[in-house]
């Protein structure tokens, strides 16, 4: 399985949120802050690459949409009514999928999951049969940063949309990384995905990564430099 292009993105939250919407290259009206985070990582990963109808999308998120998912909340319990309709639509999962697969314009499998590794070896499965995958990572800030550190434990508000595109190959492009020796049941946690990525950004050709993420491992070698 082959790396062709990453993309990682991270804001440290001091006050709230930057708007995404500007940078997208496609928009779409009513998304939220996590949607417009997904898009703007998952377009800056594809930039120009024309994808296949049949590429698979997976999006990672442990916490998703969470300002859209507490408007809910507040809604139904705190005020007694019905939620606005595109924030309960936001919060639902296949919501997030749809807008990526909509943007660029492709009707493969979609699959909303808790960690960035659980997406990997259906990936490497879609891979091993012809198809490119769009893998990606996102984490969203709470907009009430006091509440973002009480529920979630965060100490430092850091938003991030990290994304891979993945396939066997890719006609007209060059791999930057190969994927091999992927192995399941891992008992040990000693990489994050920050490593890894930093790891394909500063990586020099021919250098090796060994990532030991949750309940899976697999090494990385560098191939090429990404153009700039």
């Amino acid at each position: 399985m082959y790396i062709y292009d990453f993309f990682h993105y991270t804001e440290c939250i001091h006050d709230k949120a930057s708007n995404k919407k500007p940078l997208l290259h496609q928009k779409f009206n009513r998304t939220d802050n996590f949607i417009d985070l997904a898009l703007f990582g998952a377009q800056r990963c594809v930039e120009k690459q024309r994808l296949s109808k049949d590429t698979s999308v997976y999006l990672a998120s442990r916490n998703g949409n969470m300002n859209t998912t507490l408007k809910v909340f507040d809604a139904i319990f705190n005020q007694n009514k019905l939620p606005m309709p595109f924030h309960f639509l936001n919060s639902v999962n296949a919501a997030k999928l749809f807008y990526i697969a909509k943007s660029f314009e492709i009707e493969g499998k979609t699959l909303f999951v808790d960690r960035f590794e659980s997406a990997i070896p259906q990936a490497f499965v879609d891979v091993q049969n012809g198809k490119t995958v769009l893998l990606g990572s996102v984490t969203e800030v709470i907009e009430d940063l006091k509440l973002n550190t009480t529920l979630l434990g965060s100490l430092d508000p850091i938003e991030e949309s990290k994304w891979l595109l993945l396939s066997k190959k890719l006609e007209g492009r060059k791999a930057l990384a190969h994927i091999s020796d992927i192995k399941f049941g891992m008992q040990k946690v000693e990489n994050t995905q920050f490593e890894l990525f930093e790891f394909l950004e500063q990586g020099c050709v021919g250098d090796r990564f060994s990532f030991y993420g949750y309940n899976l491992s697999f090494n990385i070698e560098k191939l090429t430099l990404k153009e700039t």
